[in-house]
């Protein structure tokens, strides 16, 4: 169990190391995953993130151009927009343009009455965004010192602003037109690492005040919220104190943030579920006062009206989660819709998703406890797709978003290690198990056993043949060798009787001194293992008589040996300790064989009764008178085998 915590917590290091070390790629992995959940419920879910109706966007396209027939518009041609859209009884209108120099004096004043008139007017003013100020900084104009000193905000800050953006080079319209508008906000954004907009900043600090971005300038304003009524906590959320629409009760707005002041931009869905009007229309709406009036006032009324050139060639189109190619219009547009319906989506921080990452590695570490490794496997993807329909309903009915990637990289590496670490530890006992077993097993019987060890490892109660031999007179001669020669006579003696036994597939069970252990029948089952136990045992005779001849010609003892075999039922099974374990055979069967050894003929070899049943006509026998043998009290009937006769080959 710790080797399997202790690569479960390594798994769930690495993954993190990755994606610390790569964010480019896997934090772009994940990114894309939760795309998908914006695609995924604007498809199938398209009523869990209703579209308020308030948000209007115009648009400059190039059918704008054709239908005014002219080739660009002047800021006379925007003046008229300016004037229609007061008409139209718009609550505020937001320019996403920038300004920043005088032109046409005339179109330029027309264009600046207008403003003025409507009272209600945004446009958006540039800053690029750094992680923190720098030293040198590019001179700015007097002008543009004395409207940001003028314009700036003072919110209240409880917490560590350090990692908010630091806004640097501003770019705001020149001062005459900009005191014509009702305010500026930054139009300042910043992709993620994948090229894709999922996050606006709603405030930007600058020398030592705050200024709000675009759309955050207008919806305050909208929802009557002074900056004094803002408090942040980065990291956490943004308050708005108070705020209420037009003829509604006033209320807290909280706005989960991350430490930068982004807010996750709740898309409602790809660019054509906003309401878009061609600009070309509103210009010309003053034209038929009476449609004015009585068709288009109705539908804009009290609306919030983003202005945006979306023409080819605009610059302001890039990929969001729910379409590759959106006009960033649109993105301000959302990001006044997420608020306005406080319909926000909150990242989870990193300790949360460290718990559920915990969680996750506690599940694969009970299945690894509990389970099989197939059954881990399917454990595993049960789990992670258990995780992933959370992930899914987490975003589409509790507007939580999830670390889908991270998760499921770390359950499978989790449970990779642990069938890893499996596999190494099986194939280690496998290898201890193949050498041991090859020292009493043939090698052919090995490979088939070791694919299906269980009956290795069961203990069972069945019927075997049992073989005992025994070298006559050994512990005499013995005594005038030297060890070495005790070893190679040995050696010579037992490799000659395992490679018989061997070939009629025995095992060999122990060596006892100079005597020799064997039964047959286990592990793998034979229906003819009597049979086999005694052809083996003549060749073992004749085998030894070889080796006799060749010893006297070397100056070595006869060699002679005896031979007893007995069948009957005995426990067969991996017996001893945790520490060591032998797979023998226990039972009086046992004993009774190793009696009928020490009974044999010299050179000789005598069964039991239930041994000559078995091979009855298949191996010639001879009659034995009965023979009392040590623990029972009666004779017994027993048999020999005459060594010399023809034996059929083994099979």
């Amino acid at each position: 169990m710790r080797d399997t915590i202790l690569l479960l917590v390594s798994s769930l290091l690495f993954v993190h190391l990755l994606f610390y070390l790569l964010p480019g790629v896997f934090g772009t992995w994940n990114s894309g995953s939760i795309d998908q959940l914006y695609r995924l419920r604007y498809k199938y879910f398209p009523t869990r993130i209703p579209y308020d109706s308030t948000i209007i966007v115009v648009n400059e396209t190039d059918s704008t151009l054709q239908t005014l027939a002219s080739p660009y518009l002047s800021r006379r041609h925007y003046g008229q927009v300016v004037r229609n859209l007061r008409d139209l009884g718009v609550a505020l209108q937001m320019w996403d343009y920038i300004f920043s120099a005088p032109m046409n004096a005339e179109d330029d004043s027309i264009l600046m009455a207008s403003n003025t008139s409507a009272g209600n007017v945004y446009y958006g003013m540039g800053f690029a965004l750094k992680d923190k100020p720098s030293i040198m900084r590019r001179p700015r104009p007097a002008s543009t010192w004395e409207y940001l000193s003028k314009t700036k905000w003072h919110v209240h800050v409880e917490g560590d602003m350090s990692m908010m953006y630091a806004a640097e080079n501003p770019n705001t319209i020149f001062p005459a037109f900009a005191s014509s508008a009702r305010g500026l906000g930054s139009i300042a954004l910043q992709f993620d690492q994948d090229g894709v907009y999922r996050r606006a900043p709603l405030l930007l600090r600058y020398e030592d005040g705050f200024y709000p971005s675009f759309a955050f300038r207008a919806i305050c304003d909208f929802l009557q919220v002074s900056p004094e009524n803002i408090i942040v906590h980065p990291g956490k959320n943004l308050t708005l104190k108070g705020a209420h629409r037009p003829n509604s009760q006033p209320h807290d707005i909280v706005i989960p943030i991350d430490e930068r002041c982004n807010i996750i931009v709740n898309f409602v869905g790809p660019w054509d579920r906003i309401v878009n009007y061609d600009l070309a229309t509103i210009y010309r709406a003053s034209d038929d006062r009476d449609a004015m009036e009585y068709t288009m006032k109705p539908e804009f009324q009290g609306k919030l009206v983003v202005v945006a050139d979306a023409s080819t060639g605009a610059t302001d189109i890039h990929p969001v989660p729910t379409d590759n190619n959106y006009p960033l219009s649109g993105l301000h547009a959302n990001v006044l819709h997420t608020i306005l319906t406080e319909n926000f989506l909150r990242e989870l921080n990193t300790w949360e998703m460290i718990v559920v990452e915990i969680l996750l590695l506690a599940c694969v570490a009970l299945f690894a406890l509990k389970l099989s490794s197939r059954g881990l496997w399917v454990g595993a993807l049960l789990l992670i797709t258990g995780f992933i329909v959370t992930a899914i309903a987490a975003f589409l009915f509790g507007n939580l978003i999830f670390n889908i990637v991270q998760p499921v990289m770390i359950t499978v590496a989790a449970v990779f290690g642990v069938l890893v670490y499996r596999f190494i530890n099986e194939e280690r006992e496998k290898e201890a198990t193949r050498r041991s077993f090859e020292s009493y097993l043939p090698s052919s019987v090995v490979k088939r056993q070791l694919a299906h060890p269980e009956s290795i490892f069961e203990v069972q109660k069945k019927e075997l043949t049992i073989m005992f031999t025994d070298i006559k007179s050994f512990t005499t001669y013995s005594s005038t060798m030297t060890p070495d020669q005790i070893q190679k006579f040995l050696a010579e003696y037992f490799d000659a009787m395992v490679q018989i036994v061997f070939k009629y597939e025995g095992t060999v069970d122990k060596y006892i001194g100079d005597g020799l252990m064997v039964f047959f029948g286990a592990p793998e089952p034979q229906s003819d293992h009597a049979v086999r136990c005694v052809k083996a045992a003549i060749e073992m005779q004749k085998k030894c008589r070889e080796l006799k001849e060749k010893w006297i010609r070397e100056g070595l003892f006869p060699l002679k040996i005896r031979i007893g075999i007995n069948t009957g039922d005995v426990v067969v099974g991996n017996m001893g300790t945790q520490k060591k374990l032998a797979y023998t055979v226990l039972g009086s069967d046992v004993n009774l064989a190793n009696r009928l050894e020490s009974n044999a003929p010299v050179e000789g070899i005598m069964i039991s009764r239930r041994t000559y049943d078995f091979i009855q006509g298949q191996v010639p026998t001879l009659p034995h008178d009965p023979i009392l043998v040590k623990g029972l009290d009666t004779p017994i009937e027993v048999y020999t085998v005459p060594v010399d006769e023809e034996v059929p080959p083994a099979a």
